[in-house]
């Protein structure tokens, strides 16, 4: 069955988004194709949307050309409704490639038509937050000079979810992590160690080794420490691999050594640790070619926060990078990057797929291939 690839992502390209009337175009006189084109891979289990990532792509939704049973071109309509008939739905997007991204600014909209809100005083009448909802989808192809032969797909419902604002009261200034448990912050305040608040939400992403660190509430004023003690207090649950250091201050690290996020959040009252991920490079241009192999497949390596970088033979075909080893996905492809806002090495293309591969067209060798999250930039040198 002809397929249509949903890829989850949340950054920056903006699609309109147009009313439009019920579509009465008659079925195609042209061959049409048996199978359809139609939802095969599972959605996530809800999209959160905000005001303030209204700009930012929620998911890209990509499908294999329509077959019509001549050789013509297609042209790709993605509608969304809000009710499963679509008797009133509006066209996302019209392409005659073979994806279209779809943005939060999309889904707003639909929040919007379904009632919902990101107010936590308004409620449904059962007394449920009234900040999720469905909203159905589905691609149209039609061919033809008048565009008038047209198939569908079938229907796919999402659910989406209206991130509630935080109550007066309870936004957060930033803290700042020290200590010599932060192997590139030792005991000197420096920006790579604050912690910004997002909705009540700290974090900071840094390289932790075995040692002691707190937080501080001012940049450069010792004596605005939280320590241990202060959270463990407030009800917080710690990560296991952050214990008391039983000094009367300090947070103790007892993890295996390496890049972690930090996330304390105030609402639910929690202190988490979460393990950054390595990428490896899969496909006909590099080592190992399609298969994951734990000798030849080349790793991308985080050894800096927010920086992959490997040395990797490259030849004229294409690869893309995924985020577990021996998984298929297509989160780390061309297109993913080229959402998020990177600037991509000339030598490196979008093959032009449903998976959207990089293509490699520069001069056969080995280069050193670096991911920089920080400048948003993906080199070859």
């Amino acid at each position: 069955m002809k397929k249509l690839i949903l890829i989850f992502i949340a950054f920056i390209t903006l699609v309109s988004l147009n009313a439009c009337s019920d579509d009465n175009s008659p079925i195609f006189t042209a061959k049409p194709d048996v199978d359809g084109i139609a939802f095969t891979n599972s959605f996530a289990a809800n999209y959160l949307i905000s005001q303030a990532t209204k700009e930012n792509v929620a998911d890209r939704f990509i499908w294999e050309s329509a077959d019509f049973g001549v050789p013509t071109n297609s042209t790709y309509e993605l509608q969304g409704a809000i009710t499963a008939d679509f008797t009133n739905f509006k066209v996302v997007g019209t392409t005659s490639e073979n994806n279209i991204a779809v943005t939060v600014a999309n889904l707003l909209e639909f929040a919007k038509d379904l009632g919902l809100d990101d107010n936590p005083a308004t409620t449904n009448t059962d007394g449920s937050a009234n900040n999720t909802g469905q909203v159905y989808f589905r691609v149209k192809a039609t061919t033809g000079t008048t565009g008038t032969n047209a198939t569908f797909s079938e229907a796919q419902v999402i659910t989406i979810k209206w991130i509630e604002t935080v109550v007066a009261g309870n936004s957060c200034p930033s803290l700042f992590a020290l200590g010599d448990a932060l192997t590139d912050i030792g005991w000197v305040f420096k920006p790579a160690g604050e912690m910004i608040c997002n909705d009540n939400v700290l974090q900071v992403k840094a390289r932790f080794t075995a040692g002691n660190f707190r937080f501080y509430q001012e940049s450069g004023n010792w004596s605005s420490d939280l320590k241990f003690a202060h959270f463990k207090n407030e009800g917080y649950t710690i990560d296991a691999n952050l214990v008391d250091a039983l000094d009367g201050e300090n947070f103790k690290f007892v993890g295996t050594p390496g890049i972690y996020t930090i996330t304390i959040d105030n609402t639910k009252k929690t202190i988490v640790l979460t393990p950054s991920t390595n990428l490896w490079a899969v496909g006909g241009a590099v080592p190992g070619g399609w298969d994951f192999n734990a000798v030849s497949t080349i790793q991308f390596v985080e050894a800096t926060p927010n920086i992959w970088s490997a040395s990797i033979t490259l030849s004229n075909d294409v690869f893309r990078f995924f985020h577990v080893f021996n998984t298929w996905d297509t989160k780390n492809n061309f297109a993913f990057y080229e959402d998020a806002g990177f600037e991509i090495d000339s030598k490196l293309v979008n093959d032009g797929t449903g998976d959207a591969n990089f293509k490699f067209t520069g001069t056969p060798g080995t280069y050193k291939l670096t991911i920089n999250g920080i400048n948003k930039t993906i080199t070859l040198e």
